[in-house]
């Protein structure tokens, strides 16, 4: 009886593209939410987040690969499909505490083949830290170049284990809070115009 379960077979193993953001990149990156972080990635597009005007998004921060669509993209916590925020399927990357982020894997390649359609586009894993002991509180403050649309954001993290280390306890709390820009703010986008006959008129609300 001759088997092929030891010949090599390179076409159902290979590497998947993956880009992997550090904790150190998260802590400095300055951004009060991680849509923000995550969309200075080339593989991910802007979709709902914190600065757009999109009022359909109900206030979801959500992840975009290639531009495919949000519900194309899977977010995962540790491995796990994260609970959607809505009937769509879409996460809300605010409900992750990213003062608690150990690193975060970006998989664009191959994923649909382990997760199914939700990952068409990819896949966004976020690896937590289980290890954390004793109290650390972050501060941020930030704001755009004109001096407006100031953003303040406060993280509380606690952890502790037992004392035989059989088990460990981690709570996270955050606070942000963020200004907003309106269009009248600019002098670029304070008159909406529209093309008219070939000219620019004004129009819209």
């Amino acid at each position: 009886v001759v088997t092929g379960s030891r010949l090599r077979r390179d076409d159902l193993s290979a590497p998947s593209p993956t880009v992997i953001v550090s904790e150190e990149a998260v802590r400095l990156s300055g951004r009060g939410t991680l849509e923000g972080l995550l969309n200075e990635l080339p593989q991910l597009n802007a979709d709902f987040t914190s600065s757009t005007a999109n009022i359909s998004g109900a206030g979801l921060h959500t992840a975009n690969l290639r531009s495919l669509g949000a519900v194309r993209t899977l977010v995962l916590v540790n491995g796990k499909r994260f609970t959607p925020a809505n009937e769509s399927g879409l996460t809300d990357l605010s409900r992750i505490p990213d003062a608690l982020i150990e690193r975060i894997e970006v998989i664009t390649g191959g994923a649909s083949a382990v997760y199914g359609s939700d990952a068409i586009a990819g896949a966004v894993n976020f690896i937590m830290r289980d290890d954390f002991e004793g109290l650390d509180v972050r501060y941020n403050y930030g704001s755009s170049m004109k001096d407006d649309a100031q953003n303040n954001k406060v993280d509380l993290i606690f952890g502790a284990k037992s004392d035989n280390d059989r088990g460990r306890i981690v709570a996270n709390l955050s606070w942000y809070d963020q200004e907003p820009a309106l269009f009248d703010d600019r002098a670029y986008s304070a008159i909406n115009v529209d093309v008219r006959n070939g000219k620019l008129v004004p129009a819209g609300s």
